[in-house]
């Protein structure tokens, strides 16, 4: 099934207000991103970032399936939106 370009932004977007709000996992994506907590608002706004946002969840297993359950989606679901954006590697799996 492929994902909508807009329902991958929105998970990513979503992605990114879930860091933000658990305080263990916002340090290690932070520093990940090279970003600080006050460029999350403009930062938001790149698919790069977006598409680093679910790089650095699908790094860590934990978080990841929190926060797919979090969404309730499967994990499976997060690296489908992730092929969505620029630097992906494997199939291109978003419609329009």
């Amino acid at each position: 099934m492929k994902l909508a370009q807009e329902y991958a932004e929105l998970i990513a977007v979503k992605a990114v207000q879930y860091l933000a709000q658990n305080p263990e996992a916002l340090g290690g994506f932070l520093a990940h991103a090279g970003v600080g907590p006050a460029d999350l608002k403009t930062a938001i706004s790149s698919p790069e970032f977006l598409a680093g946002t679910l790089d650095y969840m699908m790094m860590d297993e934990s978080v990841l399936v929190d926060f797919a359950q979090s969404m309730e989606l499967s994990p499976q679901d997060i690296v489908k939106a992730r092929l969505c954006f620029p630097g992906a590697d494997g199939e291109f799996v978003c419609a329009p």
